[in-house]
């Protein structure tokens, strides 16, 4: 697959660049399939209309959410609804995500694992279809996999670029979804105490940190200052309160997981009272109280029924690394995302257990599945929400295949890869110094196979 038409090496930069060309001509090819209605139909058509007042001049007038994608949407269409700007432009940013997959695969693994996770990502069914999607997730996925890169090379470096582009892309994830804040907040932490191998010494690792977290801050301060201006609160989103009651309320599991949660917040809606609704209302000239109004429902809610708390976070947590999705689709595409995330959710679990050894390094990784987790039980989480981290799962399924490949007799399908990681690296070469080696995976093989 990956030899020259000569019988040749390939190098692998050339191997990365077929790779996501095809990668970006695959959603492309996909999008114009299924056509521009069902973009329009089937997508979060708010996310629009927020980016249609933009380019009208009006600016951001709400605070109800974080205006990176809206604002990208609408640097991109101008307010019209123009189908293909969007569907070029986020096509860009679905080969974005794979270049960092290939990318991150190449400093924790080798040459060999950038190639597969690349592969990988640019064939991965739920990707394809919903990098060219009305909504946020090819953003924010791409964004957190280029500050997790980012972060990897600042963390054996000590570049303070690099470390002002880890914060810039931490703090434009964050502004592209809120619920991103925590790893943002984590990741400095994470330069400053990880420890292990090829790291740099720690007092760089504390300085960059440090200049990591204020481009962060400087990222996100524009948009807390707009939203104290609307709303007179700084805050990310004035639907937090609304979303820890729409996920903890007597009607939360009414429709979902099965369904959307858009169903369950009707039912919920519906079922309040003639004096719990007077009261929100009353509350309707700002949208910090409504939400504050909504949070302090969640909270006696959650307080009144603890373990009945507890035992819908585990549930809503299942549902959410489920291996059919949430909501639930007809039978054809419910089986394509079992056969494609369940195989990827397996070999990504065997590859971070075999690395283990690495926990310091990969806990950037580990962070970004517990934050996920907590804040699902919390609140609530579908397929969707969860989607930027399978990429994640399938660089560390990149790193098991390669090593097996390495002990296989196909182990000549990406022999230029491995030719080139030992030819082409010197001690202090981009990827030299793996997490862990395909021999040293090899022996995760043994010991879990």
């Amino acid at each position: 697959m990956l030899r020259s038409d000569t019988g040749g090496k390939l190098s692998v930069g050339r191997d990365l660049m077929w790779i996501i060309l095809f990668a970006f001509a695959v959603r492309v090819a996909v999008r114009c399939y299924t056509g521009e209605g069902d973009f329009w139909e089937n997508g979060y058509a708010f996310f629009f209309s927020i980016a249609q007042n933009i380019a009208a001049g009006n600016g951001v007038s709400s605070a109800f959410r974080v205006p990176l994608y809206p604002m990208f949407l609408a640097a991109v269409t101008f307010g019209h609804q123009a189908f293909l700007p969007v569907l070029i432009a986020q096509s860009l940013i679905g080969a974005g995500t794979v270049l960092c997959a290939a990318l991150i695969g190449r400093e924790l693994f080798g040459n060999p694992a950038a190639i597969i996770a690349g592969v990988l990502a640019a064939i991965y069914p739920y990707y394809v279809v919903h990098d060219t999607a009305l909504q946020e997730t090819s953003l924010y996925t791409f964004l957190m996999a280029l500050a997790v890169l980012l972060l990897l090379r600042v963390r054996r470096s000590g570049s303070f670029l690099t470390a002002m582009g880890a914060g810039l892309a931490l703090g434009a994830a964050v502004l592209t979804r809120a619920n991103l804040a925590p790893v943002a907040l984590f990741a400095p932490l994470w330069l400053a105490l990880a420890r292990g191998s090829h790291a740099v010494p720690w007092r760089q690792r504390l300085r960059v940190a440090v200049v990591c977290a204020g481009v962060g801050m400087l990222t996100v301060a524009p948009w807390l200052i707009r939203a104290y201006q609307l709303t007179g609160s700084v805050t990310l989103s004035t639907q937090s309160g609304y979303f820890l009651w729409l996920g903890n309320n007597p009607e939360t599991f009414s429709h979902y997981p099965r369904e959307n949660i858009d169903r369950s917040q009707d039912a919920a809606l519906a079922a309040l009272s003639s004096r719990e609704r007077s009261e929100r209302d009353a509350r309707q000239h700002n949208a910090a109280l409504v939400d504050e109004w909504y949070r302090k429902k969640g909270l006696d809610y959650i307080r009144d029924h603890p373990w009945q708390t507890l035992g819908d976070g585990l549930r809503k947590i299942v549902d959410a690394f489920g291996w059919l999705p949430s909501p639930r689709r007809s039978f054809w595409p419910s089986l394509g995302h079992a056969l494609s995330y369940g195989p990827v959710m397996i070999f990504g679990l065997w590859g971070m257990w075999a690395s283990r050894r690495h926990w310091r390094e990969h806990s950037i990784f580990y962070a970004q599945f517990i934050a996920f987790a907590a804040v699902t039980a919390v609140f609530f989480g579908h397929t969707s929400y969860r989607a930027y981290l399978d990429v994640y799962w399938i660089i560390f399924a990149a790193g098991i295949l390669a090593a097996w490949l390495s002990r296989s007799p196909y182990r000549k399908l990406l022999e230029p890869a491995w030719q080139c990681a030992a030819d082409g690296l010197s001690p202090h070469a981009p990827g030299h110094g793996k997490s862990f080696s395909p021999q040293g995976l090899g022996g995760g093989l043994r010991t879990l196979g």
